[in-house]
């Protein structure tokens, strides 16, 4: 079978966008996709592994392994690459990167895991791939090469097996996705990819770096695993802090439970801890991506981290885009982010556009995840905004206009005061908006909610703030099976804990509240303080921008189990006739609210 045309075709052939059929409900139907890689085109039998960037003057690149007979690894494997001009409006034809043996480009050999990387200053663009013989998976060797004329032509790949190899080690593989090139900080400039490695039986993640645009490459961070988790295929993305967030798979882990991440703070050298498991970001075992599209520091409102990859647990099925607005540090659940398609799909990249828009390339099909490789267009409205609506709202009255949203299928129901809300203890909560109005910082604040409950087991969130396991966060919790409701709050990584003696869950009206006055942490119940405890100075909110709930945990665990009412928030330490007047006649004259949501 003839090889495919060579790369200096000209782009004459252009393929339209053209919408495909419709998702899931869940779909926003602004997100338009095309297919550029379809099983059999150009008589391959299998395309894989997506990659994509954008070049300095705007361009997409999207390559793709064309595997010549069927869809595994071992074969005969050339690299291919598509070009649009239009923002992925409309794409060239195929056109093969790199096939064959250093010596021979039509011998049987694997070209593949394709990691791009762009220079910003001078638009070269660098392509790390790996190579195999094809006809085994063994030995695996790094190359690089580089195109100086945004993509349209490329110098012939050298080995770096030197460089960023061991000789120890036997399975090796660059990404695949996009590299990054750093722009903050005393590495600015340097370009950074991830890859993984096996070696005795265990797996390692590694991270490569170039301060010559590419020309050479070192060695950097690495974990070399000898307690199962074997950490690969690494997408890596720039903190602004400077730091560098890789997201691995954990190719040993459960279903749901294997996504990892490893934190660089010294421009890839080392890492900062090892790899850890991702609590909430379920997927099942395959790669994905991820990509930053906002940052404070370039002058955004807030951070914006995207995560790529099928939501399914188990399965390789209904990609969806998840975001994390704390670097990482917390990813929406599936449920929250937005689903691309309920068909089965696999591996991804993506890219943010000129335009502004997120562009996704990934693996996806009716049947097999590797029917196709799609490329998808979509917006930050597409995805939802971190005050975005969702759904039905329960109205505050504080004048602030914190208009809060139901989630799950809360009911209404009699309350201390009015109506209130029943919360079923497994998905029903209440979400806060982002609002600059609700960041209590430094100051004193105290907050309040009615609860009524009889659950004798687990924890039982009534409201929290900000973070989870961070610098900053504060909550109020009902933990019946230990006898207590605990309150907790976090000023830059220092923590004041106060707890009841009781849990209060006799299914009556009790009326609670957390409150910081000064250097004292306390809680009060039914107009009592009935603990407390120090409290170190400093904000419980410096982040932007934050989640808050009402009934869970910020991670959508811990669900109330129970009815609330009246939930408030004051931007100051309300006195104990204040809490009084609120407590005996719902006194709304109380001044310095800035929450308050009466749940009728």
């Amino acid at each position: 079978m003839p090889k495919r045309l060579p790369l200096l075709i000209a782009l004459s052939l252009l393929l339209p966008t053209v919408p495909m059929y419709a998702e899931a409900d869940n779909q926003p139907a602004a997100i338009t996709q095309t297919v550029l890689f379809n099983k059999g085109d150009a008589g391959y039998g299998c395309y894989r592994i997506p990659a994509i960037v954008k070049t300095k003057t705007g361009a997409l690149l999207a390559f793709a392994e064309a595997r010549r007979t069927y869809c595994g690894d071992s074969q005969e494997i050339d690299l291919v690459v598509k070009r649009s001009d239009d923002d992925g409006r409309t794409w060239s034809a195929a056109e093969t990167v790199l096939s064959g043996t250093d010596a021979d480009p039509n011998a049987v050999a694997t070209r593949g895991n394709p990691v791009p990387i762009v220079d910003q200053e001078t638009g070269k663009i660098v392509l790390l791939t790996t190579m195999d013989p094809g006809t085994t998976s063994r030995p695996r060797t790094p190359y690089v090469q580089t195109s100086v004329d945004d993509g349209h032509t490329w110098s012939k790949a050298t080995n770096i097996g030197a460089q960023i190899d061991d000789p120890t080690w036997s399975w090796y593989a660059t990404g695949p996705m996009h590299g990054i090139q750093l722009t903050r900080g005393a590495h600015a400039g340097r370009m950074v990819a991830g890859t993984n490695y096996d070696v005795d039986g265990q797996g390692g993640a590694q991270l490569v770096y170039s301060d010559n645009k590419g020309e050479t490459w070192h060695k950097g961070a690495n974990d070399l695993r000898t307690d199962g988790a074997v950490p690969q295929e690494v997408s890596v993305v720039e903190k602004v802090d400077g730091g560098i967030l890789a997201v691995a798979r954990n190719n040993s882990g459960p279903d749901g439970a294997n996504r990892m991440s490893a934190v660089s703070n010294n421009g890839g050298l080392t890492y900062a801890a090892p790899y850890k498991t991702i609590a909430g970001l379920e997927t099942p075992v395959v790669q994905t991506s991820v990509q930053r599209l906002r940052a404070v520091d370039e002058g955004h409102k807030y951070n914006r981290l995207l995560h790529a990859g099928p939501a399914d647990p188990a399965r390789r099925r209904y990609m969806t885009i998840r975001s994390s607005f704390d670097e990482g540090g917390t990813w929406q659940s599936a449920a929250e982010g937005t689903r691309i398609t309920s068909d089965w799909s696999g591996y991804s990249d993506m890219a943010v556009l000129d335009t502004g828009e997120i562009g996704l390339l990934y693996e996806a099909g009716t049947v097999d995840a590797r029917d196709q490789i799609r490329f998808a267009r979509f917006t930050e409205n597409d995805i939802g905004h971190p005050d975005a609506p969702l759904g039905t709202t329960t109205p505050d009255v504080s004048g602030l206009g914190n208009h809060s949203y139901l989630r799950g299928g809360t009911t209404s129901v009699a309350g201390k005061f009015g109506q209130a809300r029943d919360l079923d203890g497994t998905d029903d909560a209440i979400q806060l908006p982002f609002a600059e109005s609700l960041a209590v910082g430094a100051g004193d604040f105290t907050a309040m909610a009615w609860v009524k409950y009889n659950a004798t087991t687990g924890n039982h969130a009534i409201m929290w703030g900000y973070n989870i396991n961070e610098f900053s966060q504060f909550w109020l919790r009902a933990e019946p099976g230990d006898s207590r409701i605990r309150g907790l709050i976090t000023t830059g990584g220092k923590t004041a804990v106060v707890a009841t003696t009781k849990a209060y869950n006799d299914n009556v009206w009790h009326h609670v509240a957390l409150q910081r006055k000064g250097a004292t942490l306390a809680i009060w119940v039914d107009g009592a303080s009935v603990a407390s405890v120090a409290s170190p100075a400093g904000s419980v909110s410096p982040g932007r921008p934050f989640k808050m709930f009402v009934g869970q945990r910020i991670d959508g665990l811990h669900h109330f189990n129970g009815a609330m009412d009246e939930v408030r928030i004051y931007k100051r330490a309300l006195t104990a006739a204040e809490i009084g007047s609120i407590r005996t006649s719902n006194s709304t004259t109380v001044p310095n609210v800035v929450l308050d949501l009466p749940l009728g």
